[in-house]
């Protein structure tokens, strides 16, 4: 029954959806009298312009069309010497449009059959809603699997133009590397400008991660950038992110970003927040991902502040895992008491107050507000006021975060210099290696060929003492006992040039499954480089580890699942 669908469609619908001529020969038959009755309409209108057109009646535009019927332009000083319809005038009134007396018969014939054709189209489609009624539950089911379909295949182009990859899953772990916000990417990728990937981890020990630093640092966009992903892969979406990235499965996620100010609800900026940690609070378990930012703001800081740190409290007893962003110092002292919660900040540049965009795990960040002040040009003497004003211990607090802030920066810069030391050692390292070996391959050498030539000599010596004592031989039977002779030594050479050979394919051998069982036993990781044993020189990735088995997409192209057997790293010699 399915096949009959299709053709009770096709029998009224063309291919760009318009209704087919032929579904009725009453359809037909309209439409061949409209199409004369055009023709005819376009006749009179063409020979009714060129007359008034040689009188010069007409405007520079000559016409246009009005309630979907040819007018003529005619110009204001002339409309009383013309006869027809009138259709209003141009914005100016210079212009005014007339329907000819001579068509206003063949138009009302056209509309007539245009009334014609809307009912019979009508009743054609009456009629086919009719007869595929029957097929209602297979015309639904056909249109939600087109739907997934066309909603798949979106996915899929979505996932190519981002480079997205499916992270491995977890029970418990949310990691994500190298992850790139999409909409961020597109928005600067339009203004020319690069963008900063995202490094995070949320796990068992750190479920909860509290993250602080300047404004427009990119605490949000961090907060925004997990939530994103996780709502993506829930939604069916690969993410933008290293194959290394880790996620889990959440039950629900709540957040709480933005203004929640409604004047049609009547609730405040601080109101609307409130009602939303309410929800938060209510709903909150192990299954459930909480994103907050700018938590505990809105109101008082010091009230605002306490309250927060009593809504941390309760969400760490929950058991749910969540990220928050936050200025309040009181704020970040909590999460260091709590087990399970972690502080992290945005990094900032304390030479030049120009933000990094790097989350920095492990220790608040301050807000840098006299910094950044200082560094758009607010006067000293009010920024001297300012830090006058500030509770003594606030002050405090805030500079020992710019200091740490500065020594994690001299950190950073030394541990980059001793990486890159490494680096160079290891290079270095390399070349003296490569060099060894090519030393021990040039004495290995000049050994074999030195035996070979010892050997040589002495295999000589013997076949010339053979050649003197045939030579000297007087009898035939002294000369075949020569010959008897020099038979057993070549055999003896042919025996011992065949034993040299096999030692020297047995050594072979073995150095190359030495070198392949180490190559075997060296460690693997997602996105490293791989060849597959035997397979040619064709380079592979890791894009998925499952125990045993390991997912390698080879050329770019085609994935497999292989074992651990059937590959090396990719720079390794067999």
């Amino acid at each position: 029954p399915e096949d009959e669908v299709p053709r009770l469609i096709e029998g009224v619908f063309e291919r760009n959806g318009l209704v087919r001529s032929n579904a009725s020969p009453e359809l037909a038959r309209i439409r061949t009298d409209l199409a004369k009755a055009r023709v005819a309409a376009d006749r009179i209108f063409y020979k009714v312009l060129r007359r008034y057109d040689t009188e010069g009646w007409l405007g520079d535009i000559r016409e246009s069309v009005s309630n979907d019927r040819r007018v003529l332009a005619l110009s204001a000083s002339h409309k009383n010497k013309a006869r027809g319809a009138f259709h209003g005038s141009s914005a100016k009134n210079s212009l005014v449009y007339l329907e000819p007396s001579e068509c206003l018969e063949v138009n009302a014939e056209v509309g007539l059959l245009i009334e014609d054709e809307r009912k019979e189209i009508r009743r054609i489609l009456k009629a086919l809603t009719k007869a595929l009624r029957p097929y209602r539950d297979v015309i639904v089911r056909v249109d939600e699997r087109l739907t997934d379909w066309d909603s798949l295949a979106g996915r899929a182009r979505f996932a190519r133009a981002e480079g997205g990859v499916l992270p491995q899953w977890s029970d418990e772990v949310i990691y994500v590397e190298q992850g790139v916000n999409p909409v961020l990417r597109k928005v600067q990728r339009e203004k020319g400008r690069g963008i900063v990937p995202l490094n995070v981890r949320l796990d068992p020990d750190h479920r909860l991660l509290l993250i602080s630093g300047p404004n427009a640092g990119g605490k949000s966009l961090a907060l925004k950038t997990v939530g994103l992903f996780q709502l993506m892969l829930q939604s069916g979406f690969l993410v933008p992110a290293h194959p290394r990235t880790t996620m889990r499965w959440f039950a629900r996620v709540m957040a709480d970003i933005g203004d929640a100010q409604s004047v049609e609800n009547e609730l405040s900026t601080y109101s609307g927040k409130l009602t939303k940690m309410r929800e938060i609070l209510a709903w909150c378990d192990p299954e459930t991902l909480v994103l907050v930012d700018e938590f505990g703001s809105g109101s008082d800081p010091d009230l605002g502040a306490a309250l927060a740190g009593v809504f941390l409290r309760e969400i760490h007893q929950s058991g749910a895992t969540g990220i928050f962003t936050t200025h309040y110092n009181s704020i970040k002292a909590l999460a260091e008491e709590l087990d399970g919660a972690e502080n992290a900040n945005m990094a900032f540049d304390v030479e030049s107050f120009e933000p990094r965009y790097t989350l920095e795990m492990g220790s608040p960040g301050s807000s840098y507000t006299f910094e950044v002040a200082q560094r758009v040009g607010i006067p000293k003497r009010l920024m001297n006021e300012a830090r006058a004003a500030l509770n003594e211990q606030t002050h405090h607090v805030d500079r020992l975060l710019v200091g740490l802030q500065k020594q994690r920066s001299a950190l950073d810069r030394a541990r980059n210099e001793l990486d890159q030391r490494l680096r160079d050692l290891e290079e270095l390292k390399a070349d003296q290696s490569k060099r060894i070996a090519k030393l021990e391959d040039k004495l290995a050498k000049a050994a074999e060929a030195n035996a070979t030539g010892t050997d040589r000599l002495m295999w000589g010596k013997r076949l010339e003492q053979l050649s003197a004592s045939w030579s000297k031989a007087k009898s035939k039977k002294a000369k075949d006992e020569v010959v008897e002779r020099a038979t057993k030594l070549f055999a003896e050479r042919n025996g011992a040039e065949k034993k040299l050979v096999q030692r020297k394919e047995t050594a072979k051998q073995a150095d190359a499954r030495q070198r392949l069982e180490s190559a075997l036993a060296m460690p693997v990781k997602i996105g490293d480089k791989v060849k597959i044993v035997g397979g040619g020189r064709q380079q592979g990735e890791i894009l998925e580890i499952r125990r045993d088995k390991f997912l390698v997409r080879l050329g770019g192209v085609l994935s497999t699942w292989v074992d651990r057997k059937q590959f090396v790293h990719w720079g390794v010699e067999l």
